[in-house]
């Protein structure tokens, strides 16, 4: 149980977070608009990030709540990955250097475009049958069973966030070393949790955490876009094996010729990653996290 004063401060942020997930949700035909899909999504990871954070007992309809919060981000996930996919082809497609290229990728566009329309439709069907509960309910009072404890805010922060972070930044060292698209995927949502943790508890901080929200940006942004490179490299290796045994060679040239370069953009990208990984331990968060705080530093019990 968190003492009163963190239970509060988390039950403020979880009014602002719900807040702003029911005003994108509100919004007419937001799920045919890419922004604003893109926007629910990220706003129902920002409110389940709070959800994550107080004290499941204490607010009733927890597990379903935080349930259909995922289940919304999850139906919502492909769409997402193939409007990306549909800007990045787009984007490449004012750069071209030759007819046939531009051919490759208006194949490639209206591949994804079919794609893009048909997730559309099975999202439509997902979220009628989703029936996500009466968020509102998330605003009742909590129950607070003996809320007072002897501890502060700021070491009831920090304990939120020091698990968090050995889960987020313990093993980038490991991924640093080895390009593990998958794992650095997993990755990149485990330090988004733990960068909304952050922002979530920002009313604790004595000082402002904006230096720790940048780095942890940074490294999530970078991972983004891994995410996207990488993914959009299956694709095209899907697309180049389906017109390899339709026998189109000029297509599939021009395919081999578009993955160069997205893999040449996917190995600078995790360059990138692995250089800003480096300073990036539980340690080092811990460095910067509780003198912002106001809390003194450890004995060097976090590693």
């Amino acid at each position: 149980m968190h003492p009163a004063e963190l239970a509060i401060l988390l039950h403020r942020a979880l009014e602002v977070r719900l807040a702003r997930l029911q005003e994108l949700l509100g919004a007419h035909h937001w799920p045919d608009d890419m922004e604003q899909l893109h926007q629910v999504r990220v706003a129902a990871r920002r409110l389940g990030a709070v959800l994550d954070l107080v004290d499941p007992e204490a607010y009733p309809g927890h597990k379903g709540q935080r349930r259909a919060l995922k289940a919304l981000v999850d139906t919502l996930g492909l769409p997402r990955e193939l409007d990306v996919h549909a800007d990045y082809l787009r984007t490449h497609h004012l750069d071209v250097r030759t007819p046939t290229q531009a051919a490759v990728i208006e194949h490639l566009l209206e591949q994804v475009d079919r794609a893009r329309a048909k997730a559309r439709r099975v999202m439509a069907k997902e979220l009628d049958r989703l029936h996500l509960p009466d968020l509102r309910r998330l605003l009742e009072v909590p129950a607070l069973r003996n809320p007072f404890q002897s501890t502060s805010l700021q070491e009831a922060a920090w304990s939120c966030l020091e698990a968090r972070a050995h889960v987020a930044l313990g093993d980038l060292a490991a991924l640093a070393a080895q390009e593990d698209p998958s794992a650095l995927h997993k990755a990149r949502i485990r330090i988004k949790k733990l960068r909304y943790g952050v922002e979530a508890l920002e009313s604790a901080f004595a000082e402002p955490p904006e230096p720790v929200l940048k780095e942890l940006r940074a490294l999530q942004t970078t991972l983004g876009e891994h995410h996207d490179l990488a993914t959009l490299e299956t694709l095209l290796w899907e697309a180049e094996a389906e017109l390899r045994v339709r026998d189109r060679a000029t297509l599939c040239g021009g395919v081999l010729d578009l993955l160069g370069d997205v893999a040449e953009n996917r190995c600078a990208v995790f360059e990138r990653f692995s250089a800003l990984a480096r300073s990036q331990t539980p340690s080092a968060f811990a460095r910067a996290v509780r003198p912002a705080l106001g809390l003194p530093p450890l004995d060097g019990s976090l590693a």
